[in-house]
C-alpha cells in the first residue's frame, strides 16, 4: 500500500495488484475486483470488477495493467479516470451520482437507490464531474472518489 506521509493532496490510498484477468489488459479507469474464488486466492490476483464481484471490489486502475503484470489501483480517493458503462442508450450522470459496477467487465453505471446502497456492501465510486455524454456509440469517462476500502 502507497500511502502519502505528509498531507499536501488530497488523501489518496493505492495498492498493488497482478492481472489475471485472461480476457486481456486492465486499462486505466476500469474497476478492479481480487480474485475471490477458486485456487487463485492470494490477495493480489484481480481482474475487472462486475455486479457479481462487488464483494472483492478493490478499486479503480490507476495505470494500464498487462496480463500477468503488477499495477497500481486505487482504493480510497480521487482517480481521475473512471471507465462508464455503455448501456445502450443515452443516459445521465451528474456530479454526486454513485456508481457501481456495469454490464461491461471494469466499467462503472449509476443506477443505485440510497435504500439499495447497502448492497454494495461500503464499495463504490462517486462522479466528481459529469461527463460529456454517455451515448449508444462511444466510451466515456469521468473522475471519482472511489471507497472501496
Amino acid at each position: 500500500m502507497l500511502i502519502q506521509q505528509v498531507i499536501r493532496d488530497p488523501e489518496v490510498v493505492h495498492i498493488i495488484v497482478k492481472n489475471v484477468d485472461g480476457s486481456g489488459s486492465i486499462t486505466t479507469g476500469l474497476g478492479v475486483a481480487l480474485v475471490a474464488s477458486g485456487a487463485s486466492i492470494d490477495g493480489v490476483s484481480a481482474i475487472k470488477s462486475a455486479a457479481g464481484t462487488i464483494k472483492a471490489f478493490v478499486g479503480v486502475a490507476a495505470e494500464d495493467i498487462p496480463i500477468n503484470g503488477y499495477g497500481r489501483v486505487t482504493a480510497w480517493g480521487l482517480a481521475q479516470s473512471v471507465a462508464l458503462s455503455n448501456v445502450g442508450s443515452s443516459i445521465t450522470i451528474t456530479r454526486g451520482d454513485t456508481l457501481k459496477p456495469g454490464a461491461v467487465a471494469g466499467t462503472f453505471f449509476s443506477s443505485i437507490t440510497d435504500a439499495a446502497m447497502s448492497t454494495l456492501l461500503g464499495k463504490y465510486v462517486i462522479a466528481v464531474s459529469t461527463p460529456v455524454a454517455i451515448s449508444t456509440g462511444s466510451q466515456s469517462y469521468v473522475q471519482g472518489f472511489v471507497r472501496a476500502l
